[in-house]
């Protein structure tokens, strides 16, 4: 009997448990999920899933493992590990976290936010094919082992790296992949470039979190409803726009209708529940932030570039402060 293809998802938060979700609705693969603060929890009741889009549900993982290696040795090998860990080169290499589960038949795929997060697999993982994945979706973990979503699920995937002359072979995998979601409601394309939307997602990542960090633990609403910081968001979204246009050499797709500024704060103000960012809920439980890959990473390339970010220069410089802080 020919065995399914095995998924490994690393990390167990929100974004890790309801992809994880969705893909083991599909009799085609076993999906398995690694989980670090909410394992006790997930391990014992699994998931309760309050979804606008799918409904509710409890979602118990084919297998629930604390570590990547335990993983490895019970399950391994597996033909894909999806990285949803946060991204945090600043506290650990999340390539060197997943090294036990990647096999010369594995594809790594990243659902991860922020700019620059792909170059340490490469060069962790050199022959292994990896792939970008952007995802557009609103879900939180409101308390351990509870996934609140809404009513959209779209993911925007790319090949970034393979050996030579193993591009059709891997392509070929991430369409099983993609074709996996879509057959359980998930919107999935595949980009010859994911960069743009990349940036498209950065447009709000970059803007809303570091900004509610600063202003003290406002919901993006209340921060766009101010005239002054709505204006502050506007102002960080066009550096967002112009840097990334430079660097991509290509226009932003346009996803959600956000293709200047004033949509994307109008985008905000259109949806009907408070949104709070996870850079501003790491700051509030005294977590790292994803400062590096949402604002170094990109300040690098716009010194690169020659592009004038004043404002993310010194979000970023206030951020650390913050994180800095924690300690005091």
């Amino acid at each position: 009997m020919e065995l399914k293809p095995r998924i490994i998802v690393v990390g167990g938060g929100a974004i890790g448990g309801f992809f994880a979700w969705r893909l083991s609705l599909s009799k085609e693969v076993t999906v398995s999920i690694v989980c670090r603060s909410n394992y006790t929890q997930v391990r014992a009741n699994g998931y309760l899933v309050n979804s606008a889009q799918f409904g509710r549900a409890v979602y118990r993982p084919w297998g629930v493992y604390q570590t990547v290696e335990e993983a490895a040795a019970k399950e391994g090998p597996f033909d894909y590990v999806i990285v949803a860990l946060k991204a945090l080169p600043n506290v650990y290499d999340s390539a060197e976290r997943v090294a036990a589960a990647v096999s010369e038949n594995t594809m790594v795929a990243l659902f991860q936010n922020g700019i620059g997060i792909e170059e340490p697999f490469v060069a962790r993982f050199p022959r292994t094919p990896l792939v970008s994945t952007v995802s557009f979706v609103s879900v939180k973990q409101e308390e351990t082992g509870v996934l609140c979503h809404g009513g959209f699920s779209m993911l925007a995937s790319g090949l970034h790296h393979c050996e030579r002359g193993m591009q059709a072979h891997s392509l070929a995998k991430l369409q099983f992949l993609s074709d996996v979601f879509v057959s359980q409601g998930v919107s999935s394309i595949i980009e010859a470039d994911i960069q743009p939307y990349r940036w498209q997602k950065h447009i709000l990542n970059g803007s809303t979190n570091p900004v509610s960090v600063i202003c003290g633990g406002a919901s993006c609403q209340e921060m766009s409803r101010n005239e002054y910081c709505r204006k502050l968001l506007e102002d960080t979204m066009a550096e967002i726009f112009v840097l990334g246009k430079k660097v991509t050499g290509k226009p932003f797709p346009g996803v959600d209708g956000i293709v200047d500024p004033q949509s994307a704060t109008e985008y905000i103000d259109s949806i009907p529940v408070p949104v709070y960012t996870s850079m501003l809920v790491d700051s509030q439980c005294k977590r790292p932030m994803e400062r590096d890959v949402i604002l170094k990473n990109p300040i690098a390339l716009a010194d690169k570039y020659g592009v004038d970010v004043p404002r993310m220069k010194a979000l970023y410089a206030m951020v650390t402060m913050v994180e800095e802080g924690y300690a005091r």
